[in-house]
């Protein structure tokens, strides 16, 4: 069976599609998986990283306000649509999956045109504008939230499967990971990054907020700054950090590849609420502190983050009011606390979704065979 997934622009617009690229090669005897996305773009790197083919094509996104610079991506767009349709009748695939974003419309579109069945799927609570556009000829949508038909409402078919993760996420222990870190596991954990770029407010915050934790003895902390924060965060905490005197273990990393295991080590997390995110602390049920980014399309991580507010999974705290002071008023109560700790845990679990990316595959091959699953 041949399958070709589109999707980029963004790291979170491609790691999901190869989730459901791993599964499908599990679930499909001979599959054969090829990535269409912008030439040169994050995704052709993280693709054949990956160990999977790439089909480069050359699309621009939209700008949301009235800009001259739209003509052009219109035309870009037509373009990319022709090309992605000559590689279509070329390669002859079974199934065509979206993943979100300005790179799979042209993909979707041409496999909508060439009578191929196609499946999208939408990661945040708030649908993007290219998927709301192609819900309306797609054969299935595949949402993230249980509120797909809301969202898509002129769609065939809504499927609420959740977000994929690779298998890699689910399974790993608490006490090996706490080793990992070098932590002690008589002591709690809180767990701190801001996305896979990190986020200065929130690294700020952590900095300015050190002269109050540092006397936690029962605390110890992962922060995870992102590689352009690393050396700034490096050299304000070098100041400030006593390993002699302070009773809280502090450590920081630019970026962690295992981050399953950070979050096995983890009681607590104070983070983004970017749909990874929050797709991975689910299907590990960790309690969370949610720090939505306020310039996210659609305030999209505003609305993720309401989602679990809503069903006790997590705290928020906006972008504008994070202090120093909030950040660890919040995170002492919470950690403190083991009852609501437990209570988030098991609310967390509950919506959690792990094995996302096996029923999208599914999915897949259900459409591509005509059936209904």
């Amino acid at each position: 069976m041949k399958i070709v997934i589109a999707g980029g622009g963004t790291a979170g617009h491609i790691y999901p599609g190869i989730s459901i690229a791993d599964e499908l090669a599990l679930e499909i005897e001979d599959a054969e998986i090829i990535f269409v996305g912008n030439k040169d773009g994050i995704e052709e790197r993280i693709v054949k990283d990956a160990g999977y083919e790439f089909e480069p094509i050359k699309v621009k996104g939209f700008k949301r306000s009235f800009s001259l610079a739209n003509i052009s991506a219109v035309r870009r767009s037509l373009k990319a649509f022709s090309e992605v349709k000559r590689f279509l009748k070329k390669f002859k695939p079974e199934a065509v999956v979206g993943m979100g974003g300005y790179v799979s419309a042209p993909a979707i579109a041409a496999a909508y045109n060439s009578k191929i069945p196609t499946l999208i799927h939408e990661q945040n609570a708030y649908p993007g504008f290219a998927n709301k556009l192609l819900s309306r000829v797609v054969d299935t949508v595949a949402t993230s939230f249980p509120n797909g038909e809301e969202c898509f409402p002129r769609a065939k078919r809504v499927v609420f499967t959740g977000n994929p993760i690779r298998r890699r996420m689910i399974g790993a222990v608490k006490e090996p990971s706490l080793e990992n870190f070098n932590l002690e596991k008589e002591k709690k954990t809180l767990l701190i990054f801001g996305g896979s770029q990190g986020a200065k407010k929130i690294n700020d915050s952590v900095i300015n907020s050190y002269k109050k934790f540092k006397n936690a003895s029962n605390l110890q902390i992962i922060h995870i700054t992102g590689k352009d924060h690393f050396s700034e965060v490096c050299k304000e905490m070098k100041k400030l950090v006593d390993t002699k005197k302070d009773k809280l273990r502090y450590q920081a990393h630019p970026y962690i590849n295992d981050i399953n295991r950070a979050y096995a080590a983890a009681d607590v997390c104070l983070c983004r609420a970017g749909a990874t995110t929050i797709t991975e602390i689910t299907a590990l049920g960790v309690p969370a502190i949610l720090v939505p980014y306020p310039y996210a399309t659609g305030s999209h991580q505003k609305k993720n983050a309401d989602f679990l507010v809503n069903h006790g999974a997590a705290k928020m705290i906006n972008d504008e009011d994070l202090t120093p002071d909030l950040l660890y008023k919040t995170s002492i109560e919470l950690i403190s606390d083991n009852k609501t700790m437990v209570e988030m845990k098991n609310h967390s679990q509950k919506i959690g979704k792990p094995f996302a990316a096996n029923d999208i595959a599914k999915l897949i091959n259900g459409i591509s065979h005509k059936l209904k699953i």
